[in-house]
């Protein structure tokens, strides 16, 4: 019974260091891996940040440019404005001129016209 022990002893020794030689390796394999995506890692670190600084001046230029945007539709906005202000100025303006000299303009012309026809029928009298 003894010698069973002793050989299942042997069979668990053996499995133990087969499996140590195993975690061994794998654990060489982890390592080479992990040294490989650190590489990846500095590599893709390097080329990304000249990405982040073209990103971050194209970011200002954008900025710069709606500000600039934003400032020229308020000129047009203000120049709109101050347009309509001068339209509607330029319509008041015609209708006061329009009431104060359209009824005596009208009166004047209607006095011509009544001694135009006055004229012209005592003309036509004395010829007749």
């Amino acid at each position: 019974m003894e010698s069973l022990r002793d050989l299942l002893e042997i069979v668990a020794l053996a499995a133990v260091s087969v499996l140590c030689i195993y975690l061994v390796v794998v654990l060489v394999r982890v390592r080479s891996i992990l040294a490989l995506l650190e590489h990846e890692t500095k590599e893709l670190s390097a080329r990304a940040i000249p990405v982040m600084e073209n990103l971050e001046v194209i970011t200002d230029r954008v900025k710069t440019i709606t500000d600039d945007i934003d400032e020229q539709i308020n000129v047009v906005k203000t120049a709109i404005h101050s347009f309509k202000v001068i339209t509607e100025n330029i319509a008041d303006f015609e209708r006061r001129v329009q009431n104060r000299i359209e009824e005596p303009v009208m009166d004047t012309v209607g006095t011509f016209a009544a001694i135009f026809k006055g004229l012209r029928t005592f003309v036509a009298r004395l010829r007749a």
